[in-house]
């Protein structure tokens, strides 16, 4: 078969031309690194370059300026078109920098066009998936700025007696040592230390600056999170926040003591816990919702998340959150209830999804007893899995696993 069999009329968005002549560029993307003191180069590939495809087009007869006029239309056109090349076929192809447009009188009634062609690809489709716990996160940051937010409009020794500041003080010890003491953290350990200190030696001089206040005590909470190796250890510091308020010793109420001054006392008090309890339960969905071993964003608060190892403690402690939301909606203002109701929303839908795709817990009875490895090939076929089996367990020995006594294990899919 002759080339002039496959020749094909050349066109682009359409627009016919006639082919004078063609070259294409391609090859690799290579990096040489040349190193001092060293005669052996080292060579990396980056992958294929983009084709490129040089064509000088002819327009030629009594009607070519209407002829050009299209063509060079067809090349100003924004986005890839359809080029039928000549001896390549049909080509997505944008074009590649400037074009030439030749015309001159002693050869009338012709234009040569020189152009440049680059072959389009494929675009990126944006992925429509949001990334596992933004949304999340998002909601957690959220209600973190509306606590702080009510914080500084409700918190407030100025304008009272000595003993109003008196007593924010002591409610703020007393709330910080139970942050200290829920995460179970030395007062000199790293970054969480430190916030602590920070806090604890100025509480004379931030009761005055409620905004900053706030602040460091939501950064004190937020730093209870990233205290721990195990994100699941720093989830569970932060249930044991929840429902601090309701375990501190209550300002003396009553209607003899319905004055001015104990009344913001009470509030300051209220205040101070229920920031801490709005920062514990958002960091803790953070942290039950977020990816695990993500890195930390540099733009927003992030923590790396918790890994569940089967579905039912995904489930279990989604409840123990949604239960402690539900608990502050029922006493949030109706200016305050929406951001608690976002996060039970973003909570529920996506630890499901986490939650989806964990294996479910199961119980099984040994006959008799049995090594671990013994009891894991016949429960999954692989021995490799007795070690979870002996440590769900707590078996003393993992030579023997006792017969006739109930095991939680994971369920063989």
């Amino acid at each position: 078969m002759a080339w002039r069999d496959d020749y094909r009329p050349g066109a682009f968005r359409g627009v016919p031309f006639h082919l004078e002549t063609s070259s294409s560029t391609g090859g690799r993307r290579t990096v040489l690194n040349e190193f001092p003191l060293r005669d052996e180069p080292m060579t990396e590939d980056m992958g294929r370059r983009a084709r490129k495809f040089q064509l000088s087009m002819t327009l030629i007869g009594p009607d070519y300026m209407a002829q050009r006029d299209r063509l060079i239309e067809a090349l100003e056109t924004f986005g890839p078109g359809t080029l039928m090349h000549p001896f390549r076929g049909e080509l997505l192809v944008a074009v590649f920098d400037d074009y030439s447009c030749e015309e001159s009188t002693e050869q009338g009634g012709l234009a040569r066009i020189s152009v440049t062609f680059v072959e389009a690809g494929a675009t990126p489709r944006p992925d429509s998936q949001l990334a596992q716990g933004s949304a999340g996160n998002l909601a957690a940051d959220a209600l973190q700025a509306d606590a702080l937010a009510e914080f500084e409009e409700t918190f407030s020794v100025a304008g009272f007696a000595s003993f109003v500041a008196e007593g924010a003080i002591d409610s703020l010890q007393a709330a910080t040592q139970s942050v200290l003491s829920a995460g179970g953290l030395l007062e000199g350990s790293g970054e969480f230390g430190a916030l602590y200190r920070g806090l604890t030696s100025n509480f004379q001089q931030l009761i005055l600056a409620p905004g900053n206040l706030g602040g460091q005590l939501l950064g004190l909470v937020r730093g209870l999170s990233g205290g721990f190796g195990n994100p699941l250890q720093a989830l569970k510091a932060q249930l044991a926040l929840f429902g601090l308020g309701g375990k501190a010793k209550r300002v003396t109420s009553g209607a003899a003591y319905q004055t001015p001054a104990r009344t913001q006392l009470a509030a300051n008090q209220a205040a101070v816990y229920r920031l801490i309890e709005r920062a514990a339960v958002s960091e803790a969905v953070r942290l039950a919702v977020s990816k695990p071993l993500s890195p930390p964003a540099t733009t927003a608060h992030r923590v790396p998340g918790a890994s569940f190892d089967n579905r039912d403690q995904a489930v279990e402690i989604r409840d123990q959150l949604l239960e402690e939301l539900d608990r502050q909606q029922l006493t949030a203002g109706p200016a305050r209830y929406r951001p608690l109701a976002k996060l039970s929303a973003d909570l529920v839908a996506e630890l499901n999804g986490r939650a989806a795709s964990l294996v479910p817990l199961t119980r099984v009875t040994p006959a008799s007893t049995m090594p671990a490895l013994l009891l894991a090939h016949r429960l999954y076929g692989d021995a490799r899995q007795a070690e979870q089996i002996v440590s769900r367990n707590r078996l003393a020995h993992p030579g023997f696993v006792p017969g006739g006594v109930e095991l939680e294990v994971l369920k063989n899919a």
